[in-house]
Parts: C-alpha cells; sequence; structure tokens
C-alpha cells in the first residue's frame, strides 16, 4: 500500500500503535482472570460446587465464567481480521453492554455481602437497592446513549495488521463511570459505618463470630478500594485521553471486578469453613451464621452449664433475632 503523504503515514503510525496498544492492554487483563481462575480452580471446587445452589453460588458462578468467556472471545476478535463494519459494530456494543454487566453483577455480590454485615436490616436493604439501581440504570442510560451514535470501520491493511476504530464517541461518554463512582462511595461508606459500630461496641463472648464480622468488613473495603480507583482511573482516562485510549483501561475494569468480586466470596466461604471447625472443636461452642443458606436465624448460642456474665447477659439481650441473606 502506497502512502501519498508524510501525514498519511503519521496518521497510519499512530493508528497501529493505538492498535497494538489495545490489543496487548486487553491480553494483560485477560491475563490476570485467566491466571486467577487457574490459581483458585481448587477453592472454587471445595467452596462453591460442593455447596446447595442459593443466589450467592449462582451470582458467583456468572461472574467467573461470563466474564472469561467475554475475555476470550475478545482476544480472538482483537488478534483476528475484522469481517466488516457490522460486525465490528456489534461487537463494540456487545463489549459495551458487557461493561454494564459486569458492574452490576459485582455491585449484587457486594450487596450480599453488606445485608448479611447488618443483619438483614430492611432500611439498609431499601437503601442499598435504591442506589444501585439509580448507578446502574444512569450507567446502562448513557451507554445506551453513546452505542446508538458510534460508527465502526474495518480497516485492511496489506502488511500491516487489520483493525477496526470507532468514532462518533460523545465527548460526555466519561459520564458513564460517575454513577458508579457514586455507588461505590455508598457502599463502601456503609462498610466503614459496620466497621464504627463494631468497633465500638464491646467485647462478646460470642469472639469467632465477631471476627468473621471483622475479616468480612476488611475485605469488603479493601474490594471498594480498589475498585473505586479503577472507575476512577478509567473516568481520567476517558476525560483526557484520545478515542482510541479510552479502551485501554476498560479491560482492566472488567478483569479487576471479576476477580475481586470472586476472591470476595471465596474468602467468605473459606472463613465460614474455618470458623465452622474452630467451633467443633471448642466446649464452649458458638453457633456460625450460615452465610450460604437461606433458612438459617442469626442465632448465637452458648452451650449449657456455661456461666454468663451481666456483660454477656446484656449482650444476649441487645441480640435482635433476623435472618441472614445467601451470599
Amino acid at each position: 500500500m502506497a502512502l501519498d503523504t508524510p501525514l498519511s503515514s503519521g496518521l497510519l503510525f499512530t493508528f497501529l500503535k493505538d492498535v497494538h496498544n489495545i490489543r496487548y492492554s486487553e491480553l494483560a487483563s485477560s491475563t490476570i482472570i485467566i491466571f486467577d481462575h487457574l490459581l483458585t480452580l481448587d477453592q472454587e471446587y471445595e467452596l462453591i460446587w460442593t455447596s446447595p445452589w442459593s443466589l450467592g453460588k449462582c451470582l458467583f458462578l456468572v461472574n467467573r465464567y461470563y466474564t472469561l468467556i467475554t475475555v476470550i472471545f475478545n482476544n480472538y476478535v482483537l488478534f483476528s481480521s475484522p469481517q466488516s463494519d457490522t460486525v465490528s459494530l456489534n461487537w463494540y456494543r456487545w463489549q459495551g453492554w458487557t461493561g454494564v454487566i459486569s458492574f452490576v453483577i459485582a455491585e449484587l455480590l457486594l450487596q450480599l455481602r453488606l445485608y448479611a454485615l447488618y443483619f438483614s436490616d430492611i432500611k439498609i436493604v431499601y437503601f442499598m437497592v435504591t442506589c444501585s439501581l439509580v448507578a446502574s440504570a444512569t450507567s446502562a442510560g448513557v451507554m445506551g446513549t453513546v452505542l446508538s451514535k458510534i460508527s465502526a470501520t474495518a480497516h485492511l491493511i496489506p502488511g500491516a495488521p487489520s483493525f477496526c476504530s470507532v468514532s462518533g464517541i460523545p465527548k460526555g461518554f466519561y459520564a458513564f463511570w460517575i454513577p458508579m463512582l457514586f455507588s461505590e462511595s455508598v457502599l463502601c461508606g456503609l462498610a466503614v459505618l459496620r466497621f464504627l459500630q463494631q468497633y465500638r461496641s464491646r467485647a462478646t463472648f460470642y469472639q469467632s463470630g465477631k471476627h468473621l464480622v471483622q475479616e468480612l468488613i476488611r475485605d469488603s473495603v479493601f474490594y471498594f478500594i480498589v475498585m473505586f480507583t479503577v472507575y476512577l482511573v478509567n473516568t481520567l482516562v476517558f476525560v483526557l485521553g484520545t478515542t482510541a485510549e479510552v479502551e485501554i483501561p476498560i479491560g482492566f475494569a472488567v478483569a479487576f471486578s471479576c476477580v475481586m468480586g470472586n476472591r470476595l466470596c471465596l474468602n467468605v466461604r473459606g472463613m465460614i469453613r474455618r470458623e465452622r471447625g474452630i467451633v467443633s472443636t471448642s466446649q464452649s461452642s458458638v453457633i456460625i451464621p450460615d452465610l450460604d443458606s437461606e433458612d438459617v436465624s442469626a442465632v448465637h448460642t452458648v452451650e449449657a452449664g456455661s456461666h454468663l456474665s451481666d456483660i454477656q447477659l446484656t449482650e444476649l439481650r441487645r441480640m435482635r433475632p433476623g435472618r441472614l441473606s445467601t451470599v
């Protein structure tokens, strides 16, 4: 292919550089997902597949395998020759809606944990659901508007990697990430609030259950910090970057959302199993709430014959029967 002017040569070089950056950033984010999948395969079998079916189990499997299939297909498309403009446009649209779906699944996983941390407080449930619905609907609205305006072109260049490019992206596309940042901030605030409540409360006799709650709060806050940082970086790139550069960090947002959500589920179930093992060997046992079962109440007991102090009796009176969600 002959290049008529230095300008066209420089433009082609810039395009090819962007194509390489997009392809290898997608490959890097896919490697994170596949490596984590292989690393936790034994935990998945022990903690997920051998457990009863529940909402948490279904969300885990969808989050894990839908994302895995997505990244495999994305790499196939990116490293193969584009078929046509229509196929390229449909692929961009599918990729955009995949980002929305990944965000919604991750939000559901986190809400289940906060639901358990607050012992099924119905006010907290309404607040979380409202915030997440508003955030998801807003992000989906922005994505739908953008995808309806873009156009894609398949480029077949002899002697150079073939690629498809997108044009017509509105300048306000960065608004897609703002509802996600808002939702993550709200959920993080709820986790921190639960930590402060736990910290200010007096030590109780059900130490293993208290330790489990602390571990849940720690993992939740860590998840929020990581995901808030990822979404913030994406927002900045969308505001300051070029049209081609906005595609680079998206894969990492999906990858971290998938990996962090999976790890949170596995950590919770692993902690519950360890706590049950400790309790079963203790003479003064504590019933650990089963976060995997929908039919277990949040009730703590001690063996008959144990002597409770005044503080322990006060704690028992303060405890309100509730139900824990399946996570």
